[in-house]
């Protein structure tokens, strides 16, 4: 007989650091032999039991209230037809619940020590506590029995049940649906009806017998299986509707169901539930968090902040479908998801009316916290999508618990604070901003024309008293407030700056008549464009805070007609839909300034008067989130091939390279940051990123090629020059630097450079081949030096040559002419001693003029020297240099062959 350890269970259970509700009620401790009857968990289930743990031969369930032991009635009755060994043990204990809705057990010490061991048979325990309940139930009864080694030491007695009656679960929900808008309106009674339709089709198909009743239709549920089958029908119902679009017959409905105990089936029920049918959320069942657990892990429960606090099983909350059945999620291609983005109950739970200059409802207008900011603060956008999505959680916790303490206090310090929960709390304030005293004084200082670019043209502050009537609104000093009021108007009767302040300072009092008469009264007062759709703007915002959001939309329209560039009444617009309840129809004016501006995703994400829309903005935002993380995760693979490749093109050590791996981190590290914001901000730098990398790549490619030309035309002139060293056998060494750098150049001139290998070869081989250059510059110096002088040499022997001919043909012809002249003129010893020393005469002049003759050469060889070297490589360069005629061989003579007769062609 195997012994079984309630500690074992409770080791299984999760551990929750914070609470969020808690409820006392019934655990039941189940352990068998053997094999457990698959009809016991099946009763248990039915009548509303968790299975909190369970592990081999025994689990722990726990149930709310008395139905616990309405099943254990049953399982009584049952065991007497159905004989098992199994043991049972109730015991009093209070569910855990954690701020995600996981839950846990908490129960006396004492219990969490027991073992037992299941007998022959059917065997229920009861703690004495427990009795009193037994009053309600009847036919199940309790008596004494003798302790069971193991147990605790507690009274425990024996759970009876008269086999006689039946033991129904007790379980009933009154359900309310009522489509949104007014059936009789011409707009939605298509939509209306169509969508009735749909529900009632899911009733009728559970038989439930229903009543329609000025646009509800209330049914009731019994039993826990029919209210997970009409919440699952429904929900997935709703789900295919909405994805059908334009084809299906979706219509905006709100639905609620809340257990029959206390209550009857009547046409008043919708009264008495106590609901604000305008503020609850549309498309998702509303409950009680006790029947949201009892739905089961297939639903997703929502706060319903508009409804109650959420803090006791009893509080209303809303549930959603975690999966789809397959035949329902068949055309369902993209993910599903909403963003985890809470905003503090301490701000959109209160009572009271929105205020007109935030949208929050836990204060008045009179003490709003915007009331003492002095200027915009549009850069709050630009910190805020900074912040990490993953991180609002707990800076929404955070919050909470510091706005509950001293509400006051707090919003003082947090929008003077710059951490991240002071930034959360000052972008909900930047929300509202057009509503707040900080913009009106824009107005009054705007020089511009139009909305939104006339509030950057602004003049110094001109008037009196009404500037210090602003600045006593603002402090809620009524006595100066009244007093510079009073000597604006008389100074200044026609402005409109007094009556927007009597507007004001009316909305504060809670009178909404006055207030709109005076913001018409300055619309008329006004002369510009800006300043009328302003004040439009304000008496729009009047009717949305009054709830009247057809006549809000009316006037926000009128606003973008004096304002057509201004967004603003767009948005107003689209929260309207959202506040009434058409939230598809709102997201189609959110969505597209999400698209035109990224800034306005996190404005939406954190607008407080969208709360009753709440979970479909957030999905329809996890949507674009999605999209934008996706795009960031390829453009942070883009980036790292990005940085390799740039590490692949350029040498170790370039300064570029430092450049762009600090772009490089910068970049990534913005990438990490999972705020829709941010990914557009770091898609957008990656493209530049990429672009200015290109730009890089391209420069320094144009400098190589233009390295390279230099190269080329060096290695060209190092060639002419080379190609005239008169001993050829002589160059080998620089026969092999010549041909490394020739052969060099050619692959990087005929390689692509598209490849980042071929890139980074070719930066690493040209300074290999400047210093080849530089070296063959070097020894061309020595070439240069012997093949000068051997040019030279060979110009001076032949003027030399040509000179030393032409003196000995003077020497020969002037020693008989200067005979014959003496001879002639009356000098006959002069020509007689010639004649006889002739041969010594001739010697002397040929020494002399070989002499003059090789001073000549040297000196016309020098004088011509450079102009004759020039005109011959000048030909040489032209190719008009003569050219030796190839040495040929003798080619035998080919005896020629027999001539053949030809054809003559026939005469036409």
């Amino acid at each position: 007989m195997s012994t079984f350890y309630i500690a074992n269970l409770l080791e299984k259970l999760p551990q929750i650091p914070t609470t969020r509700m808690v409820h006392n009620g019934i655990c039941v401790w189940v352990a068998w032999d053997v094999e457990l009857d698959p009809g016991i968990p099946t009763m248990l289930e039915d009548y509303g039991g968790f299975r909190m743990a369970d592990t081999y031969g025994q689990a722990l369930w726990f149930f709310f209230g008395d139905e616990g032991l309405r099943a254990l009635g049953r399982i009584h009755v049952w065991g007497k037809v159905n004989p098992m060994r199994l043991f049972m043990e109730v015991v009093p204990a209070a569910m855990l619940v954690s701020p995600k809705f996981e839950k846990s057990l908490t129960m006396s010490v004492e219990f969490s020590r027991q073992h037992v061991s299941p007998g022959e048979s059917l065997e229920i325990l009861l703690h004495p506590n427990l009795k009193p309940q037994l009053t309600n139930i009847p036919g199940v009864t309790s008596v004494p029995t003798k302790p069971t080694m193991g147990l605790a030491r507690v009274a425990f007695e024996r759970l009876e049940a008269d086999t006689a009656l039946s033991y129904d679960p007790g379980l009933a929900w009154y359900c309310v649906l009522r489509p949104l808008g007014d059936p009789l309106s011409r707009n939605t009674a298509e939509g209306w009806r169509n969508i009735a339709e749909e529900l009632l089709d899911i009733v009728e198909r559970l038989g439930v017998k229903f009543i329609r009743h000025e646009g509800f239709l209330i049914f009731e549920l019994s039993g826990l299986r029919k209210f997970r089958s009409w919440s699952r029908d429904t929900v997935a119902r709703i789900m295919r509707l909405k994805e059908e679009g334009d084809e299906g017959h979706y219509w905006p409905s709100v639905m609620a169901a809340a257990s029959s105990k206390g209550r009857t089936l009547s046409k008043d029920l919708p009264r008495r539930l106590g609901l604000d049918w305008d503020q609850m959320t549309p498309d998702y069942p509303h409950m009680s968090y006790r029947s949201a657990f009892l739905l089961g892990e297939d639903f997703l429960i929502h706060e319903a902040r508009a409804l109650s606090r959420g803090v006791t099983v009893e509080d209303w909350c809303n549930v959603s479908l975690l999966r789809v059945d397959a035949a329902e999620d068949a055309q369902a291609s993209e993910p599903q998801a909403e963003l985890a983005v809470p905003l503090p109950s301490a701000l959109s739970g209160g009572d009271a009316k929105p205020c007109f200059y935030c949208g929050l409802n836990n204060h008045v207008p009179r003490e709003c916290p915007s009331k003492g900011l002095l200027a915009p603060n549009p850069d709050i956008w630009e910190s805020f999508g900074s912040v990490d999505i993953g991180s609002l959680e707990e800076l929404s916790q955070g919050l909470e618990t510091a706005l509950v303490a001293d509400f006051a206090v707090e919003s003082a310090r947090l929008l003077a604070g710059s951490d991240a929960a002071a930034l959360f709390f000052q972008a909900i304030f930047e929300t509202g901003l057009v509503f707040q005293l900080r913009l009106l004084e824009l107005v009054w200082r705007s020089k511009g024309k139009t909305l939104p670019d006339g509030l950057a043209n602004l003049g110094p502050r001109e008037g009196e008293f009404f500037w210090g009537a602003l600045t006593a609104l603002r402090n809620n000093d009524s006595e100066n407030y009244d007093a510079f009021l009073a000597q604006a108007l008389a100074k200044y009767p026609r402005a409109y700056q007094p009556k927007s302040l009597q507007g004001l300072h009316a909305m504060e009092a809670g009178d909404w008549i006055k207030a709109v008469y005076y913001w018409q009264e300055s619309g008329r007062l006004c002369y510009t464009a800006l300043q009328r759709a302003y004040f439009h703007f304000l008496e729009a915002r009047a009717s949305e805070i009054q709830g009247d959001c057809h006549k809000a939309i009316a006037h926000y329209r009128e606003a973008l007609r004096e304002a057509p560039k201004w967004l603003e009444p767009l948005y107003r617009q689209g929260v309207c839909l959202v506040k009434m309840g058409f939230v598809d129809q709102g997201l189609q004016y959110l969505l597209p300034l999400i698209n035109a501006d990224a800034m306005m995703f996190n404005r939406v994400m954190l607008d407080p008067e969208l709360e009753r829309g709440r979970l479909q903005v957030l999905g329809a935002l996890w949507r674009v989130w999605h999209v934008a993380r996706e795009e960031a995760r390829k453009r942070l693979n883009m980036l790292g091939e990005l940085t390799e490749s740039v590490h692949g093109r350029f040498l170790e050590g370039d300064p570029y390279l430092a450049e762009v791996d600090v772009r490089a981190e910068a970049l990534t590290k913005l990438g990490k940051v999972s705020n829709f914001v941010a990914f557009q901000r770091f898609e957008a730098g990656v493209d530049a990123f990429e672009s200015e990398v290109k730009k890089a790549i391209e420069a320094e490619l144009a400098a190589m090629r233009a390295r390279q030309d230099r190269q080329v035309e060096d290695l060209k002139g190092i060639q002419r020059e080379a190609a005239w060293f008169p001993f050829p056998t002589m160059l080998r060494e620089f026969n092999k630097d010549f041909n490394y750098c020739a052969t060099r150049l050619n692959w990087m001139r005929t390689a692509s450079m598209d490849e980042a290998e071929n890139f980074h070869k070719s930066r690493e081989s040209m300074p290999e081949v400047d210093e080849r250059i530089k070296t063959l510059r070097t020894r061309l110096i020595s070439l240069r030096i012997v093949r000068d002088s051997t040019f030279f040499t060979m110009l001076l022997g032949r003027n030399f040559m040509w000179m030393e001919v032409a003196s000995l043909g003077l020497a020969l012809v002037l020693v008989p002419l200067f005979v014959y002249l003496f001879q002639r003129f009356g000098h006959g010893w002069v020509a007689e001693m010639m004649e006889h020393q002739k041969w010594q005469l001739q010697k002397g002049l040929v020494i002399i003029l070989t002499i003059a003759a090789m001073a000549l050469s040297a000196i016309n060889t020098a004088l011509t020297f450079e102009s004759k070297k020039r005109k011959l490589f000048k030909l040489a360069e032209e190719g008009k240099l003569p050219k030796k005629k190839p040495k040929t061989k003798p080619k035998p003579v080919k005896k020629a062959a027999p001539k053949e007769k030809s054809k003559a062609t026939p005469k036409t």
